[in-house]
């Protein structure tokens, strides 16, 4: 948690970003490379399954999976998902006891950040993302995070320490 807290200050400061007063960095995220490859692979069994639908087409189950490859593949490079996840793959999401901000060097406007006390739901989206929705209506993605039960409740047990003022 200590090298999560340093890492998180030295990516703020970088910004040229400073903490409130009494504001202590709690924990700091990233993106899973491996809850994106899941992610594609799901796409590419997704389109496989439907080809499988298609009447009067009928392959091999080997054919299937390589099918299943060359779509993630196709996915990748034609449609650009590689650059995707080398833009979401920088961001490093930073939780205090007041705010939870996202910093991602690659972008020009880098640092974001919400206040907890503004924060009204955490959910899960698929297996590769939780949906952030503030009481406002706005939302945000943690892209590629896993969105297990102990990191919704990591963020929610934080907001539940702010208060509304």
């Amino acid at each position: 948690m200590a090298q999560d807290r340093d890492i998180g200050i030295k990516a703020l400061k970088d910004q040229g970003f400073d903490l409130h007063g009494g504001e202590e960095i709690m924990d700091a995220f990233r993106p899973n490379f491996l809850s994106f490859l899941q992610r594609s692979l799901v796409i590419g069994i997704l389109t496989t399954l439907g080809f499988a639908l298609v009447p009067g087409l009928s392959i091999s189950f080997a054919a299937q999976v390589g099918l299943a490859l060359i779509i993630v593949v196709l996915w990748f490079f034609v449609f650009d998902e590689w650059q995707e996840w080398r833009d979401r793959g920088a961001d490093l999401w930073i939780l205090t006891n007041h705010r939870l901000f996202l910093v991602n060097p690659r972008e020009d406007d880098s640092v974001s950040w919400w206040n907890l006390s503004d924060i009204q739901s955490v959910r899960p989206v698929f297996w590769w993302s939780l949906r952030i929705r503030a009481r406002d209506g706005r939302a945000t993605v943690m892209s590629y995070v896993r969105p297990d039960r102990k990191l919704r409740d990591r963020i929610m047990q934080a907001k539940d320490g702010t208060s509304d003022g």
